[in-house]
């Protein structure tokens, strides 16, 4: 294959095979983001220019037999996408018995009987080559890639279907006879240098992809024995580890690449957002003052295995691999993304403490909530990280210390009769799911799940509701009840969003039946006290003792 321009289907000639290294990310795109624009472009293009369908970066890495294999270290997304788009358009075409394709034009550019055109160093290449070009039935898919697979082939199945046989062979035309630009070298490092040079020219990627190609750039500019390629190779080791746990755990790569800058790269305030910069900057300088190339190899290597670990470690808290029982309360929470860098630091360096340091944390957060405070403490949090100063008990120090006056504002908070139009509805629904818990606890019944709390499932779905509603009927609520006891936090309850539909505004004694068959312990706690809920004055008293509970149970339990 020689470099320069040339049509789709002389790129794809019988002795190719395509692969996706282990160091590229698994398929990513999406309908509108990019299949839409991508078919768009087919079908609206006119005249008789060829079509230009970008540039391709390919290693010539190895030979099968008489295959030659082909790496794709830039175009795999696309090229993947073209492949299935092919892989439809000749299933649609056959089927109507056109003359444009015949069993050469899948042997062409999907399957020749002895080897599938394109494959993945990964797990998803089987599930391509089953159910994106074989059509097995699929029962599963196990990972979000997969599923971007499917979409992008029952996306092209549907909109391709719609067209008539004379438009899709004429797409498929304009297709295969598209120019693209070729670079194929045969030494990954040449290869890193132009992709480092293609992308610098106005090509999106995203800040890790920045990441590792600069990486992989600035080793091929050393003058190593090997011109860099055992090094290169320790990269995309360590990059294929990461785009593992990216894919496997739906892991943002742009923050943990923030988190791990800011727990590990004793890097300044002004680095937090742009971590990539930081990276580049820092080797970058190493060149600009002439440092020994072995020296700067080690730090880039050096890095890449800091940065691995972190995501490692991160898919680890996700996935609560500790099994700290307090970290789902952080998520339940929510404010939890400021202290992932605190989180990796211990986890890395105080494993044996990180459960307490959780614990202690989510006393933090929940105060910070209750009171609605802006500030987490990270602008200090992170200066000791910086200055290598940060462990574990410091978390302590904004409850020890009062911070903000937190302590007393949150017992400020606590007294509100106005509580459920005060406080956050998250922070309003967390008291009253940990209660729950709370009970469930005391009485042996198995705990809601953080599963449960998030669940949109209209079944399990849990919400607000006001035990005596805003409006109900046989009562008349004086303005005393009005403005000290409707919303008070002892006036409220959890409740799945299929019964609180059910119980709507029914009257409170018809109420008291659907607590009763509730399986919300603090629903059935309810009605343990005997009370005329047509008698305001007992409603009142039963609030108020019910609110008196509730505080009681967020003093010493969350507290």
């Amino acid at each position: 294959m020689q470099n320069g321009t040339m049509k789709l289907k002389d790129l794809f000639n019988g002795d190719r095979i395509f692969n996706i290294p282990k160091y590229q990310r698994a398929y990513a795109w999406k309908d509108d983001d990019n299949l839409e624009p991508f078919l768009d472009d087919l079908i609206h293009q006119r005249g008789e220019k060829s079509y230009f369908l970008g540039t391709f970066l390919f290693h010539q890495k190895d030979t099968r037999g008489e295959y030659e294999i082909i790496d794709v270290v830039d175009g795999q997304q696309r090229l993947t996408t073209i492949i299935i788009f092919i892989k439809v358009i000749i299933q649609l075409l056959t089927t109507q018995n056109s003359k444009k394709i015949s069993k050469k034009t899948f042997s062409r550019y999907i399957y020749d009987g002895e080897n599938y055109k394109l494959e993945q160093e990964n797990e998803d290449s089987g599930f391509l080559h089953n159910y994106i070009f074989e059509n097995k039935k699929l029962l599963n898919y196990e990972t979000t890639s997969q599923r971007r697979l499917i979409e992008a082939k029952t996306f092209f199945e549907k909109h391709l279907s719609k067209l008539d046989i004379n438009e899709q062979e004429h797409i498929f035309d304009i297709l295969v006879n598209s120019d693209v630009i070729v670079y194929i070298v045969d030494k990954i490092s040449d290869a890193t240098q132009i992709f480092e040079l293609l992308n610098d020219r106005g090509r999106k990627l995203t800040k890790l992809e920045g990441v590792k190609s600069f990486l992989m750039y600035r080793i091929g500019c050393l003058k190593l024995k090997d011109n860099g390629e055992q090094s290169t190779n320790l990269i995309q080791d360590s990059f294929a580890s990461i785009y593992r746990e990216v894919e496997k755990f739906n892991i943002n790569e742009n923050d943990v690449l923030r988190y791990h800058t800011i727990a590990f790269e004793r890097s300044k305030s002004d680095d937090y957002n742009s971590a990539d910069k930081f990276i580049k900057d820092k080797i970058n300088l190493l060149f600009e003052k002439e440092t020994d190339d072995n020296k700067i190899k080690n730090e880039i290597l050096n890095y890449t295995k800091r940065l691995g670990n972190s995501f490692k470690i991160f898919a680890e808290i996700k996935n609560n691999n500790i099994k700290c029982s307090k970290y789902n309360d952080l998520l339940m929470i929510g404010r939890v993304n400021p202290f992932y860098p605190l989180m990796l630091k211990v986890y890395a360096q105080e494993q044996e403490e990180f459960s307490n340091f959780i614990e202690t944390l989510v006393r933090f957060t929940f105060r910070a909530s209750i009171i609605s405070l802006r500030s987490n403490g990270e602008t200090d949090f992170y200066k000791w990280i910086r200055n290598d100063e940060f462990i574990s008990s410091d978390i302590n120090i904004p409850i020890d210390n009062n911070w903000w006056n937190l302590n007393k504002r949150v017992e400020e908070v606590l007294e509100y009769k106005d509580f459920y139009n005060w406080v956050s509805k998250n922070i309003t629904k967390y008291i009253l799911f940990s209660y729950e818990n709370y009970l469930r606890k005391i009485k042996g019944y198995p705990l809601l799940t953080k599963e449960n709390y998030f669940s949109n499932d209209n079944k399990e779905k849990l919400n607000l509701e006001h035990i005596t509603a805003q409006r109900v009927k046989n009562i008349k609520f004086d303005d005393d009840f009005k403005e000290n006891y409707l919303h008070s936090l002892g006036n409220l309850v959890i409740d799945t969003t299929s019964s609180n539909s059910r119980k709507n505004n029914k009257n409170v004694n018809e109420k008291m039946g659907e607590f009763i068959k509730a399986p919300i312990m603090s629903q059935n706690e309810i009605n343990e006290d005997k009370i005329d809920w047509e008698n305001i004055d007992e409603i009142k008293i039963f609030i108020d003792k019910r609110n008196n509970k509730i505080i009681k149970f967020i003093k010493s339990e969350i507290l």
